[in-house]
């Protein structure tokens, strides 16, 4: 079986997120039906902000986006410019940008991978300068670092570094998982030994393949009788780090479980 394209792995999204740009809460968003995550910076005392998301969609990206166009038109944007642009993971790509008076400056890129219509935007506010290295990170979609979806029902932690991302059972739970991501060096294996020098017990310790790589698998029990699932490996240049912690005697929560190995588990998307 040919292999599914990068963007069609588990539920998440991949795009590569600028340095100074941190995860922010979604706020009221977060009911939407899709792999929604915002990052946040402050660049000369103005906000700047970046969307990523994904929905099932059978519909041409072209026409989705001839509907968004029709929509803002209606709605009084200004600006208003729609182009193709290059290719993402070899699907055709499109570039939407319009703006609201005196509001905002909007910039998206859509791209409809394995059924799923992937959408970055980039915003800034109306007559100040947009941050070139968050345009450029609009071409990451579909080949950039990994960023999960998260556990269903689990909160993201939030300020968090722009390329990691944590998640809690509920605000305040002792579970958590968390992911972090670091270009990979030669000659290094990054998830070696894990647990070297903290005292924990090892209760398995095995490697295991996962779509196209081989990961390493651990479970440990840590200082307080915390359990501990650990997964690391490397992918298309990227060391990932993700770690899910409970309380004792709490069964693991399906939904952290496959959340842990998101980065490597290719799935047909839903």
């Amino acid at each position: 079986m040919a292999l599914l394209p990068l963007a069609v792995r588990a539920d998440g999204v991949d795009f590569t997120v600028p340095d100074h740009y941190l995860v922010t809460a979604p706020g009221s968003d977060a009911a939407r039906p899709a792999v929604y995550r915002i990052w946040g910076r402050s660049l000369d005392g103005v906000r700047h902000s970046i969307v990523v998301s994904a929905t099932p969609s059978g519909d041409d990206v072209g026409h989705l986006v001839d509907a968004m166009a029709a929509y803002v038109n209606g709605r009084h944007a200004i600006d208003v410019e729609r182009s193709d642009a290059a290719p993402l993971c070899g699907a055709p790509s499109v570039q939407f940008t319009y703006a609201y008076a005196n509001q905002l400056t909007y910039v998206f890129r859509h791209v409809k991978v394995g059924g799923r219509l992937l959408v970055a935007s980039y915003a800034h506010p109306v007559g100040t300068a947009a941050d070139p290295a968050a345009l450029a990170a609009l071409d990451t979609l579909c080949s950039g670092v990994h960023q999960p979806a998260g556990p269903k029902g689990w909160t993201i932690e939030a300020p968090f570094p722009p390329n990691a991302s944590a998640w809690r059972l509920a605000p305040g739970s002792p579970s958590l998982i968390a992911q972090s991501v670091r270009p990979a060096a030669a000659n290094h294996d990054a998830d070696s030994n894990p647990y070297e020098g903290i005292g924990a017990t090892i209760i398995s310790d095995r490697r295991e393949t996962c779509g196209t790589t081989t990961i390493h698998r651990v479970t440990a029990t840590l200082e307080g009788g915390r359990t501990q699932e650990f997964a690391g490996g490397t992918l298309r240049g990227f060391d990932y780090i993700v770690a899910y912690v409970r309380p004792p005697s709490a069964p693991p929560d399906p939904a952290a479980m496959e959340t842990l190995t998101s980065f490597c588990t290719e799935t047909a998307p839903h």
